[in-house]
């Protein structure tokens, strides 16, 4: 910017017909205007960090609110009581008619007939309430910091319950507390290992594939590979475009 200002100086002052006072009148105005544009440009650079730790302080709030949302939706499922069956009418036969010359027979009666059903619902709903339930009591040591008993709870759950509904929950949030123990390697892992197992089809459920993909990108940012963050900022918004995730990516890639 400078050399332009001398060089502009050096061909005014080449032109006939301008006095020095001249020359140093405009050559005051272009500095002001020169200054003015520097400050502008700082404006614009202070503003631009303080967007970005706007974004990424919602973006820890979102995170925060996921896990409460988690943990009420857990909360709830695990305090319901179990459904309970209709009992079945009543299919005795009519008592027979007393006869003075014989005496009064019982008939049999009928074994129920929802006894069975009954029985096998209930071993669904006690297997179901327990992956739900080892679940929570992980998530629970998370949120009260307790991280290296929370790691050994979600590596319990994963080979205990490898197909369930919160199997990939238990993926992601296994490698958020390797990042919050300064592990990034091995969160990138995990969060790598749900990925292929959710692209294999080998998951029940992928709702959290999303979340892995944002914390991969910001990892990468992190370690300063912006190629390799915004490889998986354009993922989230290919497979996932309707995601709150998303709306991060597109901040990120400024869309």
């Amino acid at each position: 910017m400078r050399k332009k200002v001398l060089l502009l100086c050096f061909l005014l002052s080449s032109c006939g017909g301008v006095t020095q006072e001249e020359l140093n009148a405009r050559l005051a105005q272009i500095n002001r205007r020169i200054e003015k544009l520097e400050e502008e440009e700082k404006t614009i650079k202070a503003q631009q960090i303080k967007t970005e730790e706007r974004v990424d302080a919602l973006s820890q709030n979102l995170a925060s609110l996921r896990l409460e949302v988690e943990k009420l939706k857990v909360e709830g499922r695990t305090s319901l009581p179990p459904p309970t069956l209709p009992k079945p009418e009543n299919t005795s036969p009519p008592q027979p008619a007393k006869v003075e010359e014989q005496p009064k027979r019982e008939p049999p009666q009928p074994e129920p007939l929802a006894q069975k059903p009954q029985e096998k619902q209930k071993d669904t709903e006690t297997t179901s309430s327990d992956y739900e339930r080892e679940y929570k009591s992980a998530l629970d040591l998370y949120n009260l910091r307790q991280l290296n008993q929370a790691k050994e709870k979600f590596i319990e759950y994963i080979k205990n319950y490898p197909k369930t509904p919160l199997t990939d929950n238990a993926y992601f949030w296994l490698g958020v507390v390797y990042r919050d123990l300064g592990d990034s390697v091995r969160a990138e892992a995990v969060w790598h290992t749900l990925e292929v197992r959710c692209k294999r089809g080998e998951m029940v459920d992928c709702n959290k594939l999303p979340s892995a993909y944002l914390q991969l990108a910001r990892l990468y940012e992190a370690r300063g590979n912006s190629e390799k963050a915004k490889e998986y900022y354009e993922a989230i918004l290919k497979e996932f475009p309707l995601s709150e995730e998303a709306d991060v990516a597109k901040k990120k890639l400024g869309r």
